[in-house]
C-alpha cells in the first residue's frame, strides 16, 4: 500500500525571496492611487506596522492591522490587481529561492502532496499556487461583506502554532501521519510546524531558527546559492 505524504512550505521567505504581502500592499496602493498618493498611503501603514513591531505585538496581532487596510475594497479588483503584481514580480530575477523550488519539484516527482503553509492571505498566493500546480493552499481568508472586504479574517489565523493546527487539519481530512510528511520553514514562529512533522527542513534566513536545525540535525537549504530566477 502507498503511504500519503504531505510536504508543507510556507512561502514567504522560504519559497520566494520576499515578503508577499507587503510586496503586494506597496504595489496595489499604487495602482489604485497613482505612484504619489499610493507611496504616501504604504508609508502610512507601513507605520502602523512598526508602531505594532515597537510595542512588541505578537505576529498574528500584526497581521490582524495589515488586513485592516483591505477594508471595503472589492475583492474582484484586488485579484486583478494580484494578477499584475505577481506578473512583475515573477520577472524579477531571483524571485524563487531555488533549493526550496527544487525540493517542491522533488516532493511533486515523488507523488507527495505539496501544500502551502503562510501567514499571507489565499488571494495574494493564488497565482504562485496555480504556476507550481499547488492544491493545497492553507494561508488567512480575507472575510467579505456585500462585496467588499471588511478588514477582518475569518478565523483561525495561519500564523505560528496556527501554521501546525491548520496542516494537522488537512493531515486529517487527508488520513496522512504526521511522521510521514515533510515540513520547510525560515523563521522561528515555522517552529510548531516543523517540530511535528517527522521530516523538517529549515531554509536559512533566522540564526534563531538556523540554531535550532543545527543542535537538531535538521537539513538546512541556503538561499544565497539561488541568485536566478529560473523556470519553475
Amino acid at each position: 500500500m502507498t503511504i500519503r505524504r504531505i510536504a508543507f512550505f510556507d512561502v514567504d521567505e522560504t519559497l520566494i525571496d520576499l515578503k508577499s504581502m507587503f510586496s503586494f500592499r506597496s504595489f496595489y496602493f499604487r495602482q489604485l492611487w497613482g505612484q504619489e498618493s499610493g507611496a504616501k498611503a504604504e508609508n502610512a501603514a507601513a507605520k502602523r506596522i512598526n508602531q505594532y513591531v515597537l510595542e512588541g505585538r505578537d505576529r498574528s496581532a500584526i497581521n490582524t492591522l495589515f488586513y485592516e487596510d483591505f477594508r471595503d475594497h472589492r475583492p474582484d479588483r484586488l485579484a486583478e490587481a494580484v494578477q499584475d503584481w505577481y506578473a512583475q514580480e515573477r520577472a524579477r530575477p531571483g524571485f524563487f529561492i531555488q533549493p526550496a523550488l527544487e525540493a517542491l519539484r522533488a516532493h511533486q516527482r515523488n507523488g507527495t502532496d505539496v501544500a502551502f503553509v503562510s501567514g499571507s492571505a489565499v488571494q495574494f498566493l493564488a497565482p504562485l499556487a496555480a504556476e507550481l500546480d499547488v492544491t493545497h493552499v492553507l494561508a488567512n481568508r480575507l472575510e467579505t461583506r456585500n462585496e467588499r472586504f471588511t478588514g477582518q479574517l475569518i478565523p483561525p489565523q495561519t500564523i505560528g502554532t496556527g501554521k501546525w493546527e491548520a496542516a494537522l487539519g488537512l493531515m486529517n481530512q487527508l488520513g496522512v501521519l504526521a511522521a510521514n510528511c515533510y515540513a520547510y520553514g525560515d523563521h522561528l514562529s515555522d517552529l510548531a510546524l516543523l517540530m511535528n512533522v517527522g521530516s523538517p527542513t529549515v531554509v536559512a534566513r533566522d540564526p534563531a531558527l538556523v540554531r535550532h536545525a543545527e543542535q537538531l540535525g535538521w537539513p538546512i537549504l541556503w538561499p544565497a546559492s539561488s541568485t536566478q530566477g529560473g523556470t519553475p
